[in-house]
């Protein structure tokens, strides 16, 4: 990169990680740091699938689940069965997570899948891990994206960012459609941005899948225990709605390259806040929230950015 003699750190969290550096840089901002530059990265086309398919897995407890067969997928799977079964949801109305992220990355330029899909369509890929289908989930990719955090005023702002986690096995949790961390973090923002859900004009959420989607919409606040799918299946989250969420595609169509989805999600709501957006412009857009999740919750980070006057 060309600058030598420079202090470095590399951060490991899973989903979580970009999320999770822009975190540390910030605090360093706020402890006296001037400037810091955030990369995140990651080349899965180099990897053969196995070796992926194993390096997701890790995200959970490889001895408890996917050392006898519980992959990623198929735990994402077991959690969509229970959702189905316990809130009565329709199936369709959780698959319109993906609808969505695919309708709003057609038009952004550097998403990974620029075509839209319908239920329909996801009804007819393949299972993956019943009842999951593999249009439902993210797939492999590659991706860069790169922020820099100044002490000097910019365009935009963190105006909070609050990590906080959960049971590392999801079996083990009180209510595992509950993702704990995802609100406390969210909590903590709130609080520490002195905003409610109110103010926010747009979110980033993790769509590793259909499923966590709208669990995470739920422990965010957007929705009641049950009801997430709802906020999808009704428009809240179109560009044209109430509010727009993945407004270049999310982990599921802009792509997921694990270690930069965190460095992305900042990227694109500064893009937002700046007018920068282009055809994903979202009106007046004056707040945005990002999440990032390792794992199934394992661990979670919320940044809120607002637009400097």
């Amino acid at each position: 990169m060309g600058i030598p003699a420079k202090g470095g750190i590399t951060i490991e969290a899973a989903g979580a990680s970009g999320g999770l550096a822009v975190h540390q840089a910030f605090i360093d901002i706020k402890a006296g740091a001037r400037n810091i530059l955030v990369c995140g990265v990651e080349k899965m086309s180099d990897a053969l699938p196995s070796y992926v398919y194993s390096a997701k897995a890790m995200m959970e407890d490889w001895q408890y689940l996917f050392a006898v067969g519980a992959s990623f997928e198929a735990l994402q799977g077991i959690l969509l069965r229970m959702y189905l079964d316990q809130y009565n949801a329709p199936h369709e109305n959780i698959m319109m997570v993906a609808v969505v992220s695919h309708k709003h990355a057609v038009t952004a330029e550097h998403a990974q899948f620029r075509r839209e899909i319908t239920v329909d369509t996801i009804k007819k890929s393949p299972l993956v891990a019943d009842p999951l289908h593999l249009f439902e989930i993210t797939a492999p990719g590659d991706g860069a994206a790169a922020l820099v955090l100044s002490s000097e005023t910019g365009d935009s702002e963190i105006l909070a960012s609050s990590i906080a986690g959960d049971r590392f096995r999801f079996f083990e949790r009180e209510n595992p459609l509950w993702l704990d961390s995802v609100y406390l973090a969210a909590q903590k923002a709130y609080e520490e941005a002195k905003l409610t859900l109110d103010d926010i004009d747009l979110i980033e959420i993790h769509d590793t899948s259909t499923i966590l989607g709208v669990l995470e919409i739920e422990a965010l606040g957007l929705a009641e225990k049950g009801e997430g799918h709802k906020f999808f299946s009704e428009g809240k989250g179109f560009l044209n709605g109430e509010k727009p969420v993945n407004t270049f595609g999310g982990a599921k169509a802009r792509g997921d390259p694990i270690g930069a989805t965190g460095v992305y999600q900042i990227v694109e709501i500064v893009k937002q806040l700046v007018g920068d957006a282009g055809k994903n412009q979202v009106d007046n857009a004056k707040a945005g929230l990002a999440l990032a999740v390792g794992g199934i919750g394992a661990l979670s980070v919320v940044h809120i950015l607002r637009k400097v006057k």
